[in-house]
């Protein structure tokens, strides 16, 4: 007999991810590996919607019995206002990644915060105390700088095009104990800014779209870390240019499967298989 989490039956538990486009997305692929190990009745789908029906596919999870749903691009502020209950941390990032229903009511989390301070933690790097530069200013640029400002990142520099929209997150981000300050992307090749990081966050999807990121790499130190938030089957542009740069880099997959893990566990009750969820998604643990 084929393990549960092999086979869809009439009992099966779906868990989706609910974004526009989802081609690149391995979250389905990590998820149903997990639910492989642990021999669970559940399967992960794609589902694909437009900022004109979010509303009916938000309300469809609890209509049609979702065990829980991960949100995407470009959709994870916009669904924050169909939640009927919001967490702590969703409300404090200012975005929305995974909602799970408790009966018929909707609660929206964010696990992109707490996924990355995990993958930094994993990589050996404490954010206290240091200085960091994070590129972009989008929804993942929220989450990475709130779970940076709350564990302690002394000083924390959001670069963009639109600085106008980086001032916006810095003072929405402006939290005890940390600067939190705003520049343009000009700022990638100011060498004293570059000199004085231990981290740079890119959040951007530069590189994978085919456009350039203009950045002086060589003004950084060499055991700054490079960490992109966007991620593929392979090194982005990003990473590449940083390991070519022999810099320490975290790739984006990484964050994915610590959000993921924490999500397995919002979805099924139980705690995930980091290392089956990684090795599914092409990385070594």
């Amino acid at each position: 007999m084929a393990p549960r989490g092999s086979k869809i039956e009439g009992s099966t538990r779906v868990v989706g991810i609910l974004g526009d486009p989802l081609d690149h997305t391995l979250s389905p692929r990590m998820h149903n590996a997990a639910f492989r190990e642990l021999e669970l009745d559940y399967a992960y789908v794609p589902l694909r919607t437009t900022a004109r029906r979010l509303k009916e596919a938000v309300r469809s999870i609890t209509t049609l019995g979702f065990a829980g749903v991960n949100v995407t691009v470009p959709f994870k502020r916009a669904v924050m206002r169909h939640m009927d209950k919001l967490t702590d941390t969703a409300k404090a990032v200012g975005a929305v990644n995974t909602i799970h229903p408790e009966g018929n009511k909707l609660i929206g989390e964010n696990t992109d915060a707490p996924g990355l301070t995990a993958a930094l933690s994993a990589a050996g790097f404490r954010p206290r105390g240091k200085n960091v530069l994070v590129i972009g200013a989008g929804g993942a640029a929220r989450a990475a700088v709130w779970a940076l400002a709350s564990a302690g990142a002394i000083d924390i520099i959001i670069a963009n095009r639109t600085v106008s929209k980086a001032k916006k997150l810095a003072r929405e981000m402006a939290r005890r104990g940390s600067m939190i300050q705003a520049t343009g992307l000009d700022s990638l090749e100011d060498f004293d800014l570059l000199d004085s990081r231990q981290l740079v966050v890119n959040s951007t999807p530069l590189g994978l779209k085919g456009e350039t990121l203009e950045y002086d790499i060589d003004s950084t130190q060499p055991d700054c870390i490079h960490f992109d938030l966007a991620y593929g089957d392979k090194l982005t542009p990003f990473l590449k240019q940083a390991s070519a740069k022999k810099r320490p880099i975290i790739d984006g997959r990484y964050m994915l499967v610590h959000q993921g893990a924490l999500s397995f566990k919002l979805f099924t009750g139980r705690k995930a298989p980091l290392e089956t969820m990684a090795r599914a998604i092409g990385l070594k643990v």
